[in-house]
């Protein structure tokens, strides 16, 4: 039994916490010695792969929390079928970079279900919901950004 565990940690492929608890059951069970469980235990924490320690439950926890901030501020992810009221800010990666960006429409409906840029009146804001680009599409179709210069003091 000891040399079946011993090559299940030497792969690194287990969550440390639950090998321990194998490892402490085999002892309990009889079908190791204390001394190979002291042994294997210490190898298990040597060999643990640190990618393999995510808890995917505290991970979504914490994902779930940060998601309730943002929508708590009245901003949503926009997904297809998302009405979108004028002034409305939305989280939308509108240049394809991976990265939710922060769009508000200010056209001249009310609302759009319309996705950022399919229309004419999204703009690209900062956190603080300050526009810094108008999203237009070029003569190709191509969503593009044309930064938006700020007003000259008097």
């Amino acid at each position: 039994m000891r040399d079946f565990i011993e090559s299940v940690i030497f792969t690194g492929n287990y969550r440390l916490s639950e090998m321990e608890e194998r490892i402490e059951k085999m002892y309990v069970l009889g079908k190791i010695s204390e001394t190979d469980m002291v042994e294997l235990l210490e190898l298990s924490a040597e060999h643990a792969k640190d990618e393999m320690q995510v808890d995917v439950i505290a991970v979504l926890a914490d994902l779930e929390r940060r998601v309730a901030a943002i929508e708590a501020k009245g901003i949503i992810v926009w997904v297809p079928g998302t009405i979108t009221a004028k002034g409305q800010t939305v989280l939308y990666d509108i240049d394809k970079d991976g990265v939710l960006d922060y769009v508000r429409y200010d056209g001249g409906r009310a609302s759009t279900s319309l996705p950022p840029g399919k229309i004419d009146g999204w703009v690209k804001t900062d956190a603080n919901g300050n526009a810094t680009h108008r999203i237009e599409k070029d003569e190709n179709g191509n969503i593009i950004l044309v930064p938006i210069e700020p007003e000259p003091e008097e």
